[in-house]
């Protein structure tokens, strides 16, 4: 399994969600861990950064359809930003620090961006 890490915030280049789509169009299994910052990818009312542009919460959505289905994102972020579990994506698993870690461990390739 390659995990793809993702700290840092939605911007105007959605690159590493669109990294995990070209990994799951290659069958490679990929899954996503939103660390940090990096939870707003998971966030259902985040908003498109320019005009017309793509929304990671629209792309994110559409994730299952790539059969991408596992989004972990840890749970001490959550409390951190002050976010409720309710605006997350509906297939994102909250994870505490020993999963997080086992997830790691298990996982094949690490991608950090």
């Amino acid at each position: 399994m390659t995990l793809i890490i993702i700290s840092s915030a939605p911007t105007l280049d959605l690159e590493p969600v669109e990294l995990l789509l070209a990994l799951a169009a290659f069958e490679q299994q990929p899954s996503i861990l939103l660390l940090g910052e990096g939870i707003f990818h998971g966030n259902t009312l985040q908003q498109c950064k320019r005009s017309n542009g793509k929304a990671a919460s629209k792309i994110m959505s559409a994730l299952p359809m790539y059969d991408c289905e596992e989004i972990f994102i840890y749970q001490a972020d959550i409390e951190r930003f002050g976010l409720e579990t309710d605006i997350l994506q509906p297939f994102c698993t909250l994870l505490d620090q020993q999963q997080l870690q086992q997830l790691i461990q298990q996982s094949k390739h690490c991608v950090n961006l």
